[in-house]
Formats: C-alpha cells, structure tokens, sequence
C-alpha cells in the first residue's frame, strides 16, 4: 500500500490542473489538497499522525470521493487521485511506521 501511496504522489505532484478546474477550486476547505497531500508526505516519510490528524485525513478521504460527483467530469480523474491518496494515506497512518 505504500508503493501505492508513493506512485500516486508523484502522479499528483506531476500533474497538471485539469481545464475548468481554477486553484480556488483546488483550495476549497472542503477538499483541503496541500493538507491531503501534506499528511500523505509525513506518513510516506513515517512520520507518525495524532490522532486528530487521522481522523481529520480519514474525514478528507471520505469527503474526496462524495464531492466527485458535483465536479465537471474533465475533473474528476484528477480528483478521484486525490481521493486515493487521502485514502491510503489514512489507512497507513493508523498503522506502525514503515521502516527504511
């Protein structure tokens, strides 16, 4: 799951904004992206979570997914990827930290 987590991190990191999609968009609080990628970085560094920003990670992974279906569909892609991240981001963080 964490080379998971790592391969789609760099997708993220890589990709381009879709058309349509304006960084307000991207900075909407109800999609927090820098802090879904944030948390993701720490816990792909091993970095441990409190588990208020478990929780909070594992809220952004489930609100991800709900806000796909309102987005224009040139979109989604884009933030279905998010959505993975935050998701396997959550279920890592509960986890012992990955050794190196």
């Amino acid at each position: 799951m964490r080379d998971e987590l790592e391969a789609a991190l760099r997708a993220h990191h890589t990709a381009t904004l879709p058309d349509g999609v304006d960084r307000a968009s991207v900075c909407d609080p109800d999609l927090p992206t820098a802090e879904i990628v944030g948390w993701a970085t720490l816990v792909v560094a091993g970095v441990p979570l409190s588990p208020a920003e478990q929780g909070r990670i594992a809220a952004a992974a489930a609100d991800a997914f709900a806000l796909i279906a309102l987005l224009p569909v040139e979109s989604r892609p884009y933030f279905a990827r998010l959505g993975l991240i935050a998701t396997l981001a959550s279920a890592l963080a509960v986890g012992a930290p990955a050794p190196r």
